[in-house]
């Protein structure tokens, strides 16, 4: 009986074609049609429900505002966004004097900077597993404290747009103390520091008198200064992980020493006129309404949160340098805002002394920018 011969296995069907205008398998091996122009990831799936409303719109101005922020470059994003900080920096100082004739300075400070402080929380835990990270923001957050403490005793007795200008010697400052921990001073330096010095001369010369609030303003130009100083070191000696950490540490640490401030001056002195008013509901309802709410917002939201994220981001594209000649434009910013929110004037010598603080804040920047410079002047 012959045998019958094995058949061999006949093989697998390829897979039918796709329809015309382009197509994508899916997992299931069903065809599903591709518009022309879209990619294969973006195609959309049959089976699966459609997108919400709002996420669609939400999607659709994310397009839309990338298109628009691609017509413009980078680095001029930048350089809005730390004007747009310069502008905030020069009105805070009108705000607080503003808003001091209304509460005490401390009490001010304590409530500006918790405000601040509660983005950073959780950033805390972070900093206190690392020791070092813990440390060096204690530190930081001490000169800032310092700085903005002194400069808001000094805003009580002092011009704010002098205190905006007396302000701006941190450009020069931050080289003199850079000199003595054992940097060259160029002989540009030297001049710029002398036409601020001369400014701050004329400067005193014009509007009130001057008092003890611009001592208090050079002293918080000085730990400011220092403040910087510190920060270069220590940011080019840890990693960028560690910055928000750092941040943080510092912001609730300024926070803190405004409250213990605050406390030992209310221990220290009488604080029978403040309970008084609180004494009936009538009169806790006035206080609350003439409270200034809404410079506290400002100056811890805007003025503190906002600028040091914008500060961080716009960094990334613009140098130091070009950051503190936008930041020396803050004198100017802040002298206008002072003549348009407290109506102070100033005369002729005013102007003058103004202008040379510019000039010698401008001088150290731009000219610092030239290494040939720097180097044939040392």
């Amino acid at each position: 009986m012959a045998s019958i011969p094995s058949r061999s296995p006949s093989p697998p069907l390829p897979p039918p074609p796709p329809p015309r205008g382009g197509a994508l398998a899916d997992e299931s091996g069903r065809w599903k049609s591709v518009p022309p122009g879209m990619r294969e990831s973006a195609a959309p799936d049959p089976d699966e429900p459609p997108a919400a409303p709002c996420t669609t719109a939400r999607r659709r101005a994310r397009a839309a505002w990338r298109k628009v922020a691609s017509l413009v470059p980078r680095k001029a994003r930048s350089v809005v966004l730390l004007n747009l900080v310069t502008i905030v920096f020069a009105s805070n100082i009108s705000v607080v004097k503003e808003a001091e004739t209304m509460l005490d300075p401390d009490l001010f400070n304590v409530l500006r900077f918790t405000i601040s402080a509660i983005p950073f929380v959780p950033l805390l835990l972070k900093a206190l597993n690392d020791v070092q990270v813990f440390i060096r923001g204690v530190e930081l957050g001490i000169w800032v404290a310092i700085g903005y403490l002194a400069q808001a005793i000094g805003l009580v007795t002092a011009d704010a747009g002098r205190t905006a200008f007396i302000s701006s010697l941190t450009v020069i400052i931050v080289p003199f103390l850079d000199g003595i921990l054992g940097a060259e001073i160029p002989a540009y330096t030297w001049i710029g520091a002398l036409l601020s010095l001369i400014g701050v001369g004329i400067l005193e010369l014009s509007g009130s008198p001057p008092c003890v609030g611009d001592l208090l303003n050079l002293l918080s130009a000085f730990c400011f200064a220092t403040h910087m100083l510190r920060t270069e070191h220590i940011s080019r000696n840890m990693k960028k992980e560690n910055f928000p950490a750092l941040v943080g540490c510092q912001v609730l640490v300024v926070a803190f020493v405004s409250a213990v401030s605050f406390f030992i001056k209310c221990f220290t002195k009488n604080v029978h006129q403040w309970t008084s008013q609180l004494q009936s509901p009538m009169k806790l309802f006035g206080v609350m309404i003439q409270f200034p709410w809404m410079s506290i917002l400002y100056t811890g939201i805007f003025s503190t949160t906002f600028c040091l994220w914008a500060e961080v981001a716009a960094m990334r594209d613009v140098s130091a340098t070009e950051t503190a000649i936008i930041y020396g434009l803050e004198p100017v910013w802040g002298a206008a805002f002072a003549w348009a929110m407290l109506g102070e004037r100033w005369g002729m010598t005013g102007f003058v002394g103004a202008t040379f603080i510019i000039a010698g804040s401008f001088m150290v920047q731009i000219l610092g920018s030239f290494p040939d410079v720097s180097r044939g002047d040392s």
